[in-house]
């Protein structure tokens, strides 16, 4: 996708501007594509295929958010929804910053929103020690793009029950890593065929 798209405001520009950031080095390839990944999983869900000529300048972020889980019900899990829009509010929010300034960056603050010190900010043990522990289900970013997860990818994995499986791996997944994880899963199938009938095997 041209990077010209960028000042349209559309949803192809949306998705230009993604790209922008990693060439900008305003975030790395891996923390941006979880963002730009939400982004689309959300356009494709309540647009269709087809969104590339939405207008992002003016939606409303929570009403559309709205339409996302209304749409996708039973689809998700409660944690991957709860990812889904808080990656897609920051990405549509970043955006919508860059077109009305194209000078925009993403602002450097000696601490994010989640208690973790940026890049290069001066910490001292006081502040250190006061800082509240960061919850799993919950990425630490910075303002607007997630450094914090640079070196994780997640991968939707669509189940045969109909469920969602969330994979996350790392941008670079060793040969012998991947066959361990592949054994791993393996073990955790539940073989109903394999279980005894209720009083089989029971010593008589």
């Amino acid at each position: 996708m041209a990077t010209t798209d960028i000042a349209s405001g559309s949803a192809a520009g949306f998705m230009s501007f993604m790209d922008f950031m990693v060439q900008k080095g305003y975030g790395t390839s891996g923390s941006i594509s979880l963002l730009k990944s939400a982004a689309k999983q959300v356009f494709s869900v309540v647009e269709g295929e087809d969104f590339g000529g939405l207008d992002v300048r003016s939606f409303d972020i929570d009403d559309y958010l709205a339409r996302f889980v209304n749409r996708s019900m039973g689809r998700y899990s409660a944690d991957s929804l709860a990812a889904y829009r808080s990656r897609f509010r920051r990405a549509v929010e970043s955006y919508r910053s860059y077109l009305a300034d194209p000078n925009w960056k993403p602002a450097a603050r000696s601490t994010n929103a989640r208690g973790t010190t940026a890049p290069g900010a001066a910490t001292n043990s006081k502040s250190s020690k006061s800082k509240k522990p960061v919850r799993s289900d919950q990425e630490v970013v910075p303002e607007a793009l997630g450094q914090g997860l640079a070196s994780v990818v997640t991968y939707p994995f669509p189940l045969k029950s109909g469920q969602m499986a969330q994979l996350h791996l790392p941008t670079r997944l060793d040969r012998t890593d991947a066959e361990r994880l592949t054994a791993f899963i393996r073990a955790l199938v539940f073989d109903q065929s394999r279980q005894l009938p209720p009083g089989d095997g029971e010593v008589q």
